[in-house]
């Protein structure tokens, strides 16, 4: 069996609000990629998802909460006021990946 799917491992804590939801240093994701035109025609009514977006070589975990004018609004959930919400033009965004699972750091307990 194909498949296309990739994982990336989050490395610091702009999306880590303390929730189960929250994505913590150490958390794999594994990701699908989506094409740039698909995701023009279909953020719009998927607010509120989590993706992988490359910028550049600019890699970030973000929410996305807005759409307008081929600019989406990106959330982080650390709130503690050191990750801003940012708008990203679509035209920038070299890859982009829709979250489908995440796998949780290990927790060892014990020697």
């Amino acid at each position: 069996m194909e498949t296309n799917l990739s994982a990336f491992e989050i490395l610091g804590d702009s999306m880590n609000d303390g929730t189960r939801r929250s994505f913590a240093p150490g958390d794999k994701l594994i990701v699908e990629p989506f094409n740039i035109s698909d995701f023009k025609d279909s953020i719009g009514s998927d607010l509120g998802s989590f993706w992988v977006i490359q910028v550049g070589t600019y890699i970030l975990v973000r929410q996305i909460v807005e759409y307008a004018d081929n600019v989406i609004k990106c959330h982080s959930l650390n709130l503690n006021g050191q990750y801003p919400d940012i708008l990203i033009k679509i035209e920038d965004i070299t890859k982009i990946y829709r979250i489908i699972q995440k796998q949780g750091k290990p927790i060892r307990y014990g020697l």
